[in-house]
């Protein structure tokens, strides 16, 4: 492979790697998002914490199933279209719920926001096992598998301080925004496999056609 060729290839493996674990942390700042609203909700008597218990229960419930059964769908789907997907709509969600204060309408959101949820990690895992090599794969995952601790710093240091300042539903809205954010950062720069392949083919058959010219020119 030419030198341009290695940079090509160096900078979509940044590129997905990098979007993959600030995407991945940013789907933290829309799941961790009730863990800091708690305490203003419960103050204003809008749910008790038995019903908050019952709301966070759910999204656990949905993402454990959503668990199961995106990772199938992630090997089979365009993991930038399908990771954009989920951090996209769970985004959404903590918008709607910046406006609802129905224990059921709150309940069901939650509860669709966890099975979007899933589909993060699987399409990060697929992403980047398919773009480093086995010897790289394990250091890669190291540093992404950091990402949920800078979900939860970015968690702490906007949502809480848009809590603080605004109250409880700017909270939603705060994380509803950072998601949004980081579904156009996994959308641009977040590679699919079908991209990998193409540049790699591309790099194949340019290899094979200097050598080729290689050959005529010495004989």
């Amino acid at each position: 492979m030419s030198s341009s060729g290695k940079r090509r290839l160096k900078y979509l493996q940044w590129s997905t790697f990098l979007s993959a674990t600030f995407g991945y942390g940013m789907y933290y700042v829309c799941r961790l998002s009730l863990n800091v609203v708690k305490k203003p909700i419960v103050d204003e008597g809008i749910f008790s914490e038995t019903e908050l218990g019952i709301i966070g229960s759910v999204l656990f419930f949905t993402y454990a199933v959503g668990k199961f059964t995106n990772g199938f769908l992630a090997d089979r789907s365009n993991i930038n279209r399908f990771m954009t997907t989920g951090l996209l709509v769970t985004a959404l969600i903590n918008l709607c719920l910046g406006f609802s204060h129905s224990f059921i309408l709150f309940a069901v959101l939650w509860g669709v926001s966890g099975w979007f949820q899933s589909m993060g990690a699987a399409s990060c895992v697929v992403g980047l096992s398919r773009w480093f090599t086995d010897k790289e794969r394990g250091s890669y995952y190291g540093f992404w598998s950091a990402s949920h601790n800078i979900g939860e710093a970015l968690t702490f240091i906007i949502v809480a301080s848009i809590v603080s300042v605004c109250g409880w539903r700017y909270g939603f809205f705060g994380a509803g925004m950072v998601g949004l954010l980081g579904a156009l950062i996994v959308w641009r720069f977040f590679m699919t496999v079908p991209k990998a392949r193409a540049f790699l083919r591309s790099m194949s058959r340019k290899k094979k056609e200097n050598d080729e010219c290689f050959r005529n020119d010495r004989f």
